[in-house]
């Protein structure tokens, strides 16, 4: 069900029958000492495309940049402003809508994107109170933040967790490399913070969180887990009345 290799003839055929589509969002930015730069959208589209074949939805290319700019002491790290990113959300979907796209299920996978999300949904759903807009961060659920807290504790941390870090473990078990254990780092700090001063705080790119925990084994139990709940919210959306 990607958007991408359809044909405009065959997306027309079926936004004839069918207005949702599902919208993948992450970042391209550096995520710890064995983290892949492309964690948080390669996690979102992977789940994207399966909660998209399970329910039949179409699935948008991911928007693989996204709110990074305490993570560009890094090598590696894209990012946009905040206006920038808000400015992609609501041109990608004013774009869509206009072909008679009407609820978009965006799956998010990285926590500084929301806050410019929400300003633009505010703004765009004052002009467009036809449309339906859903975030949805994977691990915002309450279900998944009880199975983190089985397989994981309180070393998960902010950036760089172990969840995280163990979906694309099993995502893509050649490209992680495991780590030795490691203490977690916590430094006294405000926020927000510049790029220099988050690399000289965490010098590794974690942020209080313990990667040696994660393991593939239990990123396909958080994967399946999004995965079934993600898609069961999504399936009672589309069978409902449009917006």
């Amino acid at each position: 069900m990607r958007l991408a290799l359809l044909t405009w003839s065959q997306v027309e055929a079926y936004l004839r029958g069918k207005d949702a589509i599902i919208i993948p969002t992450g970042a391209t930015e550096q995520h710890g000492p064995n983290g892949l730069i492309g964690t948080d959208h390669l996690i979102a589209e992977a789940l994207a495309l399966a909660i998209g074949e399970r329910c039949g939805v179409l699935v948008h290319p991911v928007l693989a940049v996204g709110m990074s700019q305490h993570h560009l002491g890094f090598p590696g790290t894209a990012s946009l402003t905040a206006a920038g990113y808000g400015k992609l959300l609501t041109d990608t979907v004013e774009s869509l809508a206009r072909h008679g796209f009407r609820t978009f299920y965006f799956v998010n996978g990285h926590g500084g994107n929301t806050p410019a999300a929400s300003a633009a949904a505010s703004d765009l759903l004052t002009r467009r109170e036809d449309l339906r807009w859903i975030w949805r961060s994977w691990w915002e659920r309450p279900e998944v933040k009880a199975l983190e807290d089985e397989l994981i504790g309180e070393r998960n941390g902010d950036h760089a967790t172990p969840a995280e870090i163990s979906i694309t473990m099993h995502l893509f078990p050649r490209a992680v490399a495991p780590l030795a254990p490691v203490a977690p780092d916590k430094p006294a700090h405000e926020w927000p913070l510049g790029p220099g001063e988050f690399r000289r705080l965490f010098p590794d790119g974690r942020m209080y969180s313990d990667p040696s925990l994660a393991s593939a084994e239990k990123g396909k139990r958080l994967f399946e887990l999004c995965v079934n709940l993600y898609a069961a919210e999504l399936a009672a959306l589309v069978g409902g009345p449009r917006g």
